[in-house]
């Protein structure tokens, strides 16, 4: 029995973490357009804030932007939300898809807003 459950672990392992999988490899591809839009999305969004907040005026933008630490840690967020996707079981991919589909629409309306306050100051 306990040779059975061995190889039942080892099966659903390799099963899981099998990159040559086609699922999986068309998976990780979904990861690197992720990333690839999320970072452009985030350094839109430093340049859009890191213009608004010349004027003093604006007061809605996140103060943490006039932080040295801040760009660099936002930057690596992208690559730990892509590390953190990559690890999802095969059977949550779908809602791992549809989190990542929200994050580029959430930066988008952040763009979309600070872009706004940036124009209309």
């Amino acid at each position: 029995m306990l040779s059975f459950n061995k190889k039942l672990i080892n099966s659903i392992g390799v099963y899981e973490f099998n990159s040559t999988h086609p699922d999986r490899s068309k998976y990780i591809k979904f990861i690197i357009i992720f990333g690839a839009i999320f970072t452009l999305l985030q350094i839109s969004d430093i340049i859009l804030t890191q213009n608004a907040l010349k004027n003093p005026e604006i007061r809605e933008l996140n103060p943490l932007y006039g932080q040295d630490w801040f760009v660099p840690f936002k930057l690596s967020m992208v690559l730990l939300i892509m590390f953190t996707m990559s690890v999802i079981p095969e059977k949550n991919h779908a809602l791992a898809k549809n989190s990542m589909a929200g994050m580029i629409f959430m930066y988008v309306f952040i763009n979309m807003n600070n872009l706004y306050f940036l124009l209309s100051s």
